[in-house]
């Protein structure tokens, strides 16, 4: 990263603070407000159960005291914890897990059983599970630290890598066992897929002193570096099968800011390869990208969302049915784009996350 863009983005870290108090609802006491069209408006459904988690697991890793921003963190997890088991959200279940671990909020075991969970029955969930959420269960039960669950721990760790291509080195989005909302899309991957199992497998190496897992986590790690875009982009989906791209658009910007540059930074950590130079042209898109537009609002600590297509509805959903069908159209010329305009709560809290890993000492209750 330039020193001027890494100067711009640890910049926005006090008006983070800032905007996750915005983001706080009074009524549920989560992180369930977003920027859209320049406007604060209200959040629902599961995004604001997971998105809450991630705001806690980046204000644990910047070293923010809680209180700096909401009034009990701990009971912030317990009501996450229930929310799982009364909105039927077990996909969350490991962002929560991690969350509470990285504040020592409460007791792990307790934590599960608040959501509806004994540790014996966390693996009759993987299936149900996108590989995202398998990767933040495994990293979350990596970081409760409890004996305990290591079991539990090793048997994400499994299913994640059941879920790679060895050949392609990409992870499918489901399992084979998925139900079909899942499996109507197994291979097409979202690179939140990739990225979040490359971190999940840094932080076993690490726990597991494995260093076979390690070498494992540094081919898929040059796996998806090779695979950016020229201006630094991560693409939206790939096809796990021949391993090629997808679906270009849309490239996030909480994808290039924070969720890319924090997974090769975790396999750097656990002794992997750096790849510095693709964290630093992810990041550089914000500002040099295909519309020439700066994304950054440093006055307001904004990202707006990133950039896509400029289509309608029918348009979109005969493109999503080629690609499912394997016959993706590429894009001879960059399609036409447009701005998206909003921000959630997650992002701010994986862009402390991510800042953090990049510079401060690591507390209490972190892997890396």
């Amino acid at each position: 990263m330039s020193q001027a863009l890494a100067t711009r983005i640890e910049n926005l870290q006090d008006l983070c603070i800032a905007r996750l108090r915005d983001c706080l609802d009074p009524r549920s006491g989560r992180f369930a407000r977003q920027v859209r069209d320049a406007s604060w408006v209200p959040m629902t459904g599961p995004e604001t159960l997971a998105g809450s988690a991630i705001c806690l697991i980046g204000l644990g890793r910047a070293g923010i005291p809680p209180r700096a921003v909401l009034p009990d963190a701990a009971g912030l997890c317990r009501r996450l914890a229930a929310a799982i088991r009364d909105e039927a959200q077990p996909g969350a279940v490991g962002l929560v897990l991690w969350a509470n671990g990285a504040l020592r909020a409460l007791a792990p075991l307790s934590l599960l059983a608040e959501a509806g969970f004994a540790p014996e029955e966390l693996d009759l969930a993987l299936p149900g599970m996108t590989t995202t959420e398998v990767a933040w269960l495994t990293s979350g039960l990596l970081h409760a630290g409890v004996p305990a669950l290591r079991p539990a721990a090793i048997a994400a760790l499994r299913e994640l890598e059941s879920r790679l291509n060895r050949e392609t080195l990409r992870f499918a989005h489901a399992s084979a066992a998925a139900p079909l909302r899942l499996r109507l899309r197994r291979h097409i991957a979202d690179f939140s897929d990739q990225a979040f199992a490359l971190q999940a497998l840094a932080f076993a190496a690490t726990v597991l002193g494995d260093p076979e897992r390690r070498l494992l986590a540094d081919r898929v790690g040059s796996r998806m570096v090779a695979a950016q875009g020229p201006l630094g982009q991560w693409w939206a989906q790939h096809d796990s099968r021949g391993g090629e791209v997808a679906e270009r658009y849309p490239v996030l910007s909480v994808q290039q800011h924070s969720i890319g540059p924090m997974a090769l930074r975790a396999l750097a950590l656990a002794g992997g390869r750096s790849h510095a130079a693709a964290a630093s042209g992810s990041r550089a898109w914000l500002h040099a990208n295909e519309l020439g537009l700066d994304l950054v609002e440093p006055s307001s600590g904004v990202i707006w969302a990133g950039l896509g297509r400029g289509e309608g509805a029918t348009a979109r959903r005969l493109r999503q049915a080629r690609i499912l069908a394997g016959m993706p159209a590429p894009d001879l010329v960059t399609p036409r784009l447009g701005l998206m305009p909003e921000m959630l709560p997650r992002d701010w809290g994986w862009l402390l996350y991510a800042t953090a890993l990049e510079g401060s000492s690591r507390p209490a209750g972190h892997i890396f």
